[in-house]
């Protein structure tokens, strides 16, 4: 694996003002995202916008498989008659 891949790249603000067209270029030519610290602090992230579509699409996926097996726990939970009906939500701890 590139290392160029595994560490992100890091600019300081007053770069980001100086340089704000070549860093742009620098980012999209590695298709990964810049941080931007202030005072070594994490400031802000730019990213490609083909890049944020991608992170998006990937959560929704996520999301996605999650429901599908909660609903799968449940149906067979329904099933096998292990589900309880509550009066309270604090039943759930106990």
């Amino acid at each position: 694996m590139n290392n160029n891949q595994i560490f992100p790249e890091y600019v300081s603000v007053s770069d980001l003002q100086r340089n704000y067209a070549d860093i742009l270029a620098k980012m999209k030519k590695a298709s990964k995202p810049i941080f931007i610290l202030k005072k070594n602090k994490l400031e802000a992230v730019i990213i490609d916008p083909l890049f944020y579509a991608q992170l998006i699409h990937q959560h929704q996926d996520t999301e996605e498989k999650i429901a599908l097996n909660a609903i799968g726990i449940y149906q067979k939970e329904k099933k096998a008659k292990k589900l309880k009906k509550l009066s309270k939500a604090s039943d759930l701890f106990v």
